[in-house]
């Protein structure tokens, strides 16, 4: 039988403690994750491509007072003890696009290759799902496409998207040759960042699927890169390039790559909220311009039921399921997928 196993007490255990717990348990291997919410994300991951494998997962470190996150879990000392019995999850970043180590090829570091879990959420294919269960639009009425929309919001991205690694590489060098202390302020603040990225509800338009959205997006993007280069003068992206031809990333999926919480807070839900409103709205419109029948009526009340049940906002949080659903869609998963059935041959 299937352990259904998550520790909230005993996390991040010693190694001898850990063997003992899996012994007694009835545990195959365990896994370290960022924290609580990351539990679901890599339990749902590992249900679906080894529904075989006994696996307990610990959101905490129990040595450090209940610290989480990338750091704990790529400790030296988990690093040291990975291996068939204990595996490693996390979000990848920035770190795959940089072929970043101990992340990049680890066998038994599992990470996202997109951003963060939060990226997986509002893939195309999860958001026009959500949008489906939760306005119920008439084919006629559907005139927004997620897909088409998020591609050109990439292809607007992209520019910056390069600037973000080559700075990020930069860190991660200092980094690596123990020189943290000279790290300093991001080049490309946060708060850059968000001005950029971010949607605002009042400027969402979807006419011509939110084309005038995009078209200050890329004014955004713009000047944010002339603001760069007028400050750096010496930036050479060749490599960068380079990498992302290699790692075969192309200028419709920066969606995957930029930063999730981002994306999922200022991007994806901005416009959802809009997407849905106006769905529901023109559906009441149908109903109210229809012949009155006590069919249209029991419709009418249907529809209204249904909504009322439903938040999308919920919805949208485990919107990395359609991810599993549809593989062939969310190319970043197929590759976890790939890693996973690795391990499995490996084990």
């Amino acid at each position: 039988m299937k352990a259904e196993n998550t520790l909230l007490d005993n996390d991040f255990p010693d190694i001898d403690d850990r063997n003992a717990e899996n012994i007694l348990l009835n545990i195959d291997i365990a896994c370290y994750v960022e924290g609580m919410e990351d539990v679901h994300f890599w339990k749902d991951i590992f249900d679906a491509f080894a529904p075989e494998l006994n696996i307990i997962f610990y959101p905490y470190s129990r040595e450090n007072n209940l610290k989480s996150g990338k750091q704990t879990v790529l400790s030296e000392r988990n690093l040291k003890n990975s291996g068939p019995n204990l595996i490693l999850c996390v979000d990848s970043d920035l770190e795959y696009l940089l072929k970043n180590q101990p992340l990049f090829n680890h066998p038994y570091i599992f990470h996202t290759y997109a951003y963060s879990i939060e990226n997986y959420k509002i893939s195309p294919a999860a958001l026009a799902r959500i949008v489906e269960k939760s306005s119920y639009p008439d084919a006629n009425i559907c005139g927004f496409s997620f897909v088409k929309f998020m591609q050109e919001y990439s292809k607007a991205t992209y520019p910056l998207l390069r600037y973000i690694l080559y700075f990020e590489k930069q860190k991660l060098e200092q980094i690596a040759n123990k020189q943290a202390h000279i790290v300093s302020e991001p080049h490309i603040s946060e708060k850059e960042l968000k001005s950029v990225l971010c949607l605002k509800p009042n400027e969402i338009c979807l006419t011509d699927n939110a084309n005038e959205v995009i078209t200050g997006l890329k004014n955004r993007v713009s000047n944010l890169i002339d603001k760069i280069k007028k400050k750096h003068s010496n930036i050479d992206l060749n490599h960068i390039d380079k990498t992302l031809s290699e790692l075969n990333v192309q200028k419709t999926d920066t969606y995957w790559y930029l930063n999730g919480h981002i994306m999922y807070d200022c991007v994806a839900k901005i416009v959802m909220g809009k997407v849905i409103i106006d769905y529901r709205k023109e559906k009441r419109q149908w109903f109210k311009s229809q012949e009155p029948t006590e069919m249209l009526k029991a419709k009418q009340k249907e529809y209204h039921n249904l909504l009322k049940n439903i938040d999308w906002k919920t919805l949208l949080n485990d919107g990395y399921m359609y991810c599993l659903i549809s593989l062939n869609r969310c190319h970043p998963m197929q590759k976890i997928k790939q890693d996973v059935e690795r391990y499995r041959v490996s084990d």
